[in-house]
């Protein structure tokens, strides 16, 4: 779990973020974030009439509300989930708009420089998470797979016995 003064570092780190009115909200970070997540961006608007907080992490987007009777208010998004962004702007303010397939968040009044950024980097952790893994270094295992298929095609006569030495050359260095 981070502690707040990470969490405030991670926010300045931010580039366009806009936290109008939302310092409870970030108090209450270091209690919601897991160890290894990093906030990659952060901004706040209206839902429902009260103020939240948006925070895009390297898994998920989070939004948060913290009333003075009804305490706090917490909805999660997965990044994987998220189906579609939509966004608009007025004269200084704008909404986001966030779709899963099923819910709908919108956030409304936040501020027109902030917007863009923060759908773009939410996006980018979105594709982010969506990319195949690279594949691990190959090991002896591999090779001698790879060898027993060379010599399966040259068996078949898809390889001839020059085309697969040269092969089997490259394979073991």
């Amino acid at each position: 779990m981070p502690t707040l003064a990470e969490v405030r570092r991670q926010i300045d780190a931010c580039r366009d973020r806009y936290i109008f009115w939302t310092q409870k909200e970030i108090r209450a970070l270091p209690k919601i974030l897991d160890e290894n997540e990093q906030i990659k961006a952060v901004t706040s608007g209206l839902m429902h009439n009260s103020t939240w907080l948006a925070v895009c992490t390297n898994r998920r987007l989070i939004f948060l509300n913290c009333r003075m009777l009804i305490g706090l208010q917490q909805v999660q998004m997965p990044l994987d989930r998220i189906q579609s962004i939509d966004h608009r702007f007025t004269l200084c303010f704008g909404s986001i708009s966030f779709y899963d397939g099923v819910n709908v968040f919108t956030m409304n009044m936040v501020l027109q420089s902030s917007i863009m950024p923060f759908v773009k980097v939410t996006e980018e952790m979105m594709h982010q998470l969506k990319k195949p893994q690279t594949p691990a270094k190959e090991t002896g295992n591999d090779i001698a797979s790879q060898l027993s298929k060379l010599a399966e095609l040259k068996e078949k006569g898809y390889l001839t016995e020059d085309e697969f030495q040269a092969q089997k050359k490259k394979l073991l260095g």
